[in-house]
């Protein structure tokens, strides 16, 4: 998967954790939007079945969640690897 493939996956699950008027973009600052605990933990769920990871506890921080690229380098993290 390329990052802009990625990329769009994260958007779409982004979008459906927020209400409508909110345009998302790769550098919008999520934090700016209003979301709060349980939008934010749904998310964290979302994209765990949408790429088929586990996000450990420790990495569910604010600074992993600040806009779509901080998002794609923790999914990366989680990924395993392809060797």
């Amino acid at each position: 998967m390329n990052t802009s493939e990625m990329e769009a996956i994260i958007i779409d699950n982004v979008k459906q954790i927020l209400p409508e008027k909110f345009e998302i973009e790769p550098g919008t600052k999520l934090l700016e939007t209003g979301i709060d605990s349980m939008s934010f933990i749904r998310l964290v769920v979302l994209l765990e079945e949408s790429f088929d990871i586990v996000i450990e506890d420790e990495e569910i921080l604010l600074e992993n969640f600040a806009n779509v690229g901080t998002i794609r380098s923790l999914i990366e993290r989680c990924l395993p690897n392809k060797s």
